[in-house]
């Protein structure tokens, strides 16, 4: 008898009582999903996030960019005093596909290592060396930079990510000295912060 029982409760559902809980473990059309990707943000929509000061730089002009199939805005941000650091932040966004999130894949790939070569090609008044990468705040594939425009040694941080289904490039430079004028690690975070708002 007890294994008589145990058989038909080991029975398969019906068919229509299978799917019904089936059903209950799928998510209902328009629910978003653990793998969902962010909503695609408009460029200038991002650009209208970007903070009037972060880590004591404060934001300049902002210009279109359009350029290899490219839309994007480029905005200056620059310290105050006589010795000053300067940095560009750049959104940009790809045709086709979005660019997935963060600090990893193809197109953040391209970006950083295109970042990285015009930064560090030789100028006659220009000579710029990278250092190690490393990922910042989840969300930036970066690298500092030292070297020398002209006679005044300086350094910097190249940054880039996938941000708002397109891309974020980053790009500080200040003079090397001691205490520094800026803290670039902290303009970066600032900036990536301000952006990731939903």
């Amino acid at each position: 008898m007890a294994a008589g029982r145990v058989r038909r409760g080991l029975l398969p559902l019906p068919v229509g009582l299978g799917m019904l809980a089936l059903a209950g473990c799928a998510p209902m059309p328009g629910q978003p999903t653990a793998t969902a990707a962010r909503r695609a943000v408009p460029v200038a929509e991002l650009a209208a996030r970007l903070p009037a000061e972060a880590a004591g730089f404060r934001r300049g002009a902002t210009i279109a960019l359009a350029q290899a199939g490219e839309e994007g805005r480029e905005t200056a941000y620059r310290t105050l005093g006589r010795t000053a650091a300067g940095a560009t932040v750049t959104l940009a966004r790809l045709p086709g596909a979005a660019v997935p999130e963060g600090a990893e894949g193809p197109a953040v790939e391209a970006a950083f290592a295109a970042l990285v070569q015009e930064a560090t090609r030789p100028l006659p008044q220009q000579r710029l060396q990278d250092g190690p990468r490393f990922t910042l705040d989840g969300g930036l594939r970066c690298t500092e930079t030292e070297g020398a425009y002209g006679r005044e040694r300086v350094e910097g941080l190249l940054c880039a990510g996938g941000l708002g289904g397109g891309l974020l490039r980053l790009r500080v430079t200040m003079p090397q000295q001691d205490p520094a004028p800026a803290d670039a690690r902290a303009f970066a975070s600032s900036i990536l912060a301000a952006l990731r708002v939903p």
